[in-house]
């Protein structure tokens, strides 16, 4: 019989593909928009923004191969599943935007020493607009998907169509100072403020990557609930050495519980099943392993090790 948390499980699995179909078919659409767009303004902003949804078509299908491979169950080769291809989608992102926004800035100063005019700018207005609502679509969409998933990849997706939303709209405002006041230099002037604008959800999105490839803590209040609930359940007298993890949307606890040492090892067995079922019941994406210790024990604790800077007693 399936459990709740399989069917909840399931449910996120769908949420997730669902959101990296979403970004290729619109950063698909876009790119034939701002080319048709491109060619008839001749606009190095534009041409930004084209730049910038076809890197946007690239990392999606990065992002679809990366939460693809996240999906599968674990195997022999990767017992802990295969959770880090998120992140790892996620990091590539990031370094196509950085490298996007260098070739954009080239190609946007070099207009300052070949200045063009831009034609047909409404054109430019009508695509820009239809790249505005498609993107705000799929923020929204992708904004509801992490909510439920905590999706690494759709996450890193997401601050990046963000950047999309705000190029885009500064587009538009290029195209508008443009018409209004004939200078040439606004052009270029907004397509190198736009390549500048991608280096910040880029360096952001390559330090949420690390912290998950890292195996970086959760949060501190996470760890403290945890802890919280194992002490709650009778019969547990502490609780020490608790190491924590996340890929995408499945977290890793590993702790030492305390029990009295008098106890036998089906009663034991008994309480960590209570702790295993208290902890899903309140983090049902948490993957939970207990190290039972009979308590007043003396042995080498992690705790005591990092409290102390791994200093030799």
């Amino acid at each position: 019989m399936i459990g709740k948390r399989e069917i909840l499980a399931m449910g996120n699995d769908r949420l997730r593909r669902r959101a990296t179909f979403a970004s290729i078919g619109v950063a698909a659409i876009l790119i034939i928009a701002k080319l048709f767009a491109y060619l008839e303004t001749d606009s190095v902003a534009v041409l930004t923004s084209l730049f910038d949804s076809t890197f946007d078509l690239v990392a999606s299908i990065i992002t679809a191969y990366g939460v693809a491979s996240a999906l599968r169950p674990p195997d022999l080769r990767h017992r802990y599943g295969h959770g880090k291809a998120e992140p790892l989608a996620a990091l590539a992102q990031g370094v196509f935007i950085i490298g996007s926004s260098v070739v954009l800035a080239y190609e946007a100063a070099s207009r300052f020493y070949h200045p063009q005019d831009i034609a047909n700018d409404n054109v430019g207005y009508a695509v820009m607009g239809l790249a505005v609502a498609l993107t705000i679509g799929l923020v929204f969409f992708q904004n509801h998907v992490v909510g439920k998933t905590k999706s690494s990849a759709v996450g890193a997706d997401q601050l990046h169509y963000l950047g999309d939303l705000v190029i885009n709209l500064a587009v538009i405002a290029a195209l508008g100072l443009h018409h209004l006041t004939g200078y040439y230099w606004f052009d270029p002037v907004f397509a190198l403020a736009i390549a500048a604008g991608l280096l910040v959800p880029a360096f952001h999105i390559l330090k949420q990557a690390m912290i998950a490839l890292m195996d970086a803590e959760l949060p501190q209040p996470m760890r403290d609930k945890i802890r919280d609930i194992v002490l709650r359940q009778p019969g547990v007298r502490g609780v020490h050495d608790m190491r924590t993890r996340s890929d995408s949307d499945h977290i890793f606890i590993e702790l030492h519980v305390e029990m009295d040492g008098s106890i036998t090892l089906r009663e034991a067995h008994d309480l960590t099943e209570k702790i295993y079922a208290a902890i899903g019941a309140e983090i049902p994406n948490a993957d939970i392993l207990v190290h039972q210790d009979p308590v007043g024990l003396e042995e080498d604790r992690l705790d005591t090790h990092i409290e102390t800077g791994w200093s030799e007693e």
